[in-house]
């Protein structure tokens, strides 16, 4: 039997996330927002071009949930967090002209992060920042598992 890239990257996924779990519940980081980032991570394309585009992309954001957060508590009506979440989306889809920018899930994704953890940003940062780590060190080790044990075809790591 041939075992592929994609079982190795498996197996170091799931050593990595089951230590991420105790890991960061032990430091009261919110572990949930950590496998958004890992989830992020691979979802931008791996390696270390996916590995900026997604923090790059979590990170605004969080910036764009705090603005909605921030200005809906000082436009003095009741549907102001609907329009300010209408505004900052289209901000948040806008920004993928540039680049590094350009994955728009891992923008929502830093978004709803810090939604669902109350406007937490600081802690929504360092989970999601554990979070992306976790996928490129998962990445790289299954990358380097599979390398380990094939003679013939070796994989980059860029």
């Amino acid at each position: 039997m041939v075992i592929n890239l994609l079982i190795y990257t498996s197996i170091s996924v799931g050593l990595l996330s089951g230590i991420w779990g105790f890991i960061g519940s032990s430091f009261g980081l919110l572990t949930w927002v950590g496998f958004v980032g890992c989830t992020s991570y691979y979802a931008s394309g791996g390696k270390l071009s996916g590995l900026r585009k997604s923090v790059a992309a979590n990170m605004t954001g969080v910036l764009w949930a705090m603005a909605i957060i921030i200005t809906s508590k000082y436009i003095p009506f009741s549907s102001a967090g609907a329009i300010m979440t209408g505004v900052f989306s289209f901000i948040m889809c806008a920004q993928a002209k540039f680049e590094l920018l350009s994955f728009i899930p891992g923008t929502f994704c830093g978004s709803f992060s810090t939604f669902g953890a109350d406007g937490n940003w600081k802690l929504v940062i360092i989970s999601l920042l554990c979070g992306a780590i976790l996928g490129y060190v998962s990445d790289m080790g299954g990358i380097w598992l599979y390398n380990l044990t094939k003679k013939e075809k070796q994989i980059s790591y860029q």
